[in-house]
């Protein structure tokens, strides 16, 4: 064996498994600077050791059937008969409807409310987004797999899992797999393909999440306000859909070396009225099993004095890694040493002015999703660069098994290259398979860039 692949593999057993700790994380933004370890670009040769590995795992079973492949058991955060609850919703709806919010009727979608707003495609349907009409054939491994990286970099997924599972190949690829059967049981490709249009109207017009400014390491900051939030005000099958769209829209707002995002968990004006367990229970799954080390930091803010009995009972649920990155704030003082007092929002006592109001969709925003031969030409684009990429992580894989350091280190490249062309190919595609959303509307996000003066208020000395 050469040289390198000497030093790669006694590196292998030196990775670093240990978790960061909050003192870590703190330290973060103690000095001004993201820790990058172990993300993509930035692994040492016994992680891309291990990366490759993982790589080869996956390759010997691409072609299989999803549901042949050995995965973790797809435990649901809370036992929930989805189409039951949808039914009963329904006729709550028909039978006794009353207004959420701001003219918002209970188990009414943003389309239904833009109809009768006025707010109607031109198109032939009147639809603002085609049907969806999914995918026909079973998945294999590898189509789920491309189905979840979209516009991600292959291995920033990877490392995700691997970093999740502490560097245990066999562990993260159960995870994985597990992730991308929760994803078609779920049908996430259809949510993000209507975006907001079928979320719950109330959700979106309340604005109970939004993200807005960046963090002092670069990370979008995610506003959570609890007091915005009542169980009773829609269905837990809504509110899941709601919480996968947001997660899977917050992916765009990440950019290598931003992979993480801030969640600022706003407990002002908090009352045991808003306290929702099923709610908490699927966010926390979601973050731990489907949506792994995407969390950099969350901030309990202003909690009520009785907020350390409930923390008692929901630090439980944690996950080790999860719980490592929450730190507690009661007053604007302590979110400046994780936040540019320009990049707080004003009522928060910063010097941001924004106010969060939600962006109606445009009548045509999404007439692009109704260009079948466009589509099928970016479709094709992709699977050409995505079969490419395969064959260069198979090379990159031969060459570390046989010791070949040249052919290893010109994989590695390839790779890497392709990569990027996946990237921009998948972005040019997601104009034909994704509804445009309040982000893009507001001109926030343009393709890899995410600019947060576009929200900027006149006067505002936000940066």
């Amino acid at each position: 064996m050469s040289g390198i692949f000497k030093a790669i593999s006694r590196q292998r057993s030196t990775v670093d498994l240990a978790n960061p700790g909050p003192e870590a994380i703190v330290t973060q933004f103690i000095k001004g600077r993201l820790d990058t370890t172990a993300t993509y670009q930035n692994l040492s040769p016994g992680e891309e050791n291990l990366l490759a590995d993982f790589w080869e795992k996956i390759l010997n079973d691409f072609d299989k059937p999803l549901d042949s492949v050995t995965s973790d058991p797809i435990a649901k955060p809370i036992e929930c008969d989805d189409q039951a609850e949808l039914a009963k919703a329904k006729d709550i709806q028909e039978s006794s409807p009353f207004e959420v919010f701001e003219g918002c009727m209970f188990n009414q979608s943003v389309a239904q409310r833009c109809e009768e707003l006025g707010i109607v495609s031109s198109h032939a349907s009147g639809l603002l987004v085609p049907e969806y009409k999914g995918r026909t054939e079973p998945h294999t491994l590898g189509s789920a797999l491309w189905s979840v990286v979209r516009e991600d970099h292959p291995d920033v997924l990877m490392l995700r899992f691997l970093r999740a599972r502490k560097w245990d190949i066999e562990k993260a690829y159960r995870m994985a797999v597990a992730a991308l059967k929760w994803r078609i049981q779920e049908n996430v490709e259809e949510i993000i393909w209507y975006g907001d249009l079928h979320n719950d109207a109330s959700l979106m017009w309340k604005g109970v999440s939004y993200a807005h400014g960046k963090d002092k390491l670069g990370q979008p900051i995610i506003w959570s306000g609890s007091c915005l939030h009542h169980q009773k005000d829609q269905s837990y099958p809504q509110l899941k859909r709601y919480l996968i769209w947001m997660m899977e829209t917050l992916r765009q707002l990440l950019n290598p070396p931003i992979e993480r995002v801030c969640l600022i968990m706003d407990l002002t004006d908090h009352s045991n009225a808003n306290m929702d367990w099923p709610f908490v229970k699927t966010f926390l799954k979601f973050l731990e099993a489907y949506y792994p080390e995407c969390l950099g930091i969350c901030i309990v803010y202003n909690g009520p004095w009785w907020f350390s009995g409930v923390w008692k009972l929901i630090s439980p649920l944690l996950d080790p890694v999860v719980a490592s990155k929450v730190q507690f704030a009661q007053k604007p003082e302590s979110l400046y040493k994780f936040i540019d007092e320009k990049q707080l929002l004003q009522s928060r006592g910063g010097k941001d002015k924004y106010k969060f109001e939600y962006a109606k969709p445009d009548p045509e925003e999404n007439k692009l999703m109704f260009d079948e031969e466009g589509r099928a030409a970016a479709s094709k684009t992709l699977d050409d660069l995505q079969e490419q990429f395969i064959k260069a992580t198979t090379d990159w894989t031969d060459a570390k098994e046989s010791g070949d350091d040249d052919k290893f280190s010109e994989a590695s490249s390839r790779r890497m290259e392709l990569s990027d062309q996946i990237k921009a190919a998948a972005l040019e595609k997601d104009k034909y398979t994704r509804a445009r959303h309040y982000y893009t509307r507001t001109g926030v996000l343009d393709g890899t860039v995410v600019d947060w003066s576009k929200l900027q208020i006149p006067g505002d000395s936000a940066d």
